[in-house]
This record gives C-alpha cells, structure tokens and sequence, in this order.
C-alpha cells in the first residue's frame, strides 16, 4: 500500500500557500479597492491550480482502481481456466498431470 504522506504534504504546502498570498496581498495595500487589485494578480493562477489539483488525485486514485480491476481480471481467467482443465478430469493421476504441464495457473 502506498504512503499517503506526499499528496497531504502538498495541499497543505498548497493552502499555506494561498493563505500567503492572502496576507501578502492585505499587507501591501491600505484598501480594499488595492487588496482587490493583487488578488486579480494571484487570483486566476490560484484558481488554475486549484482545479489542477483535484484532477491529480482523482487520476491517481483512477490508475489505482484500474490497477486493482486488471490484478482481478487475471485471477478470474486463472480460475477459468482451471475449472476448464478440472472439468474432464475426475482421476487423479489425470489431476495430478494437469498439474504438472499447467503450473502457472496453480500457483
């Protein structure tokens, strides 16, 4: 299972970021007619990056289900096709042969 660590170090490091911006902008003017003037500055890039971010995880977390559905695809085939080779084979020394020319799907 992969650390989850990373992806919350970002969006914190992402929303001290903003919150940065934020004071940064209050700090340099004396008005709100100012401050509104540095967040158009900032504003578009933050709201880009925002939207960004979303899409990561939701991606990430997209590659991981189709990993997880490929990984139960391939079990279901192997037991297919075991139940295929088992189906004719009631002896166990037929068993047993079945066994040693298949190995990789008795593992």
């Amino acid at each position: 299972m992969e650390s989850k660590t990373g992806p919350i170090l970002i969006g914190l490091a992402y929303l001290g970021l903003v919150v940065f911006i934020m004071l940064f902008c209050a700090d340099q003017t004396s008005s709100f007619d100012d401050y509104s003037k540095y967040w158009g500055l900032f504003g578009t890039l933050i709201g880009v990056t925002t939207g960004a971010i979303p899409t990561f995880f939701f991606k990430a977390q997209a590659d991981q289900a189709g990993k997880k559905a490929d990984a139960a695809t391939e079990r279901a085939n192997k037991e297919s096709s075991k139940a295929q080779l088992f189906a004719g084979a009631v002896e166990p020394h037929v068993t047993a042969q079945i066994k040693a020319d298949n190995p990789t799907l008795f593992m």
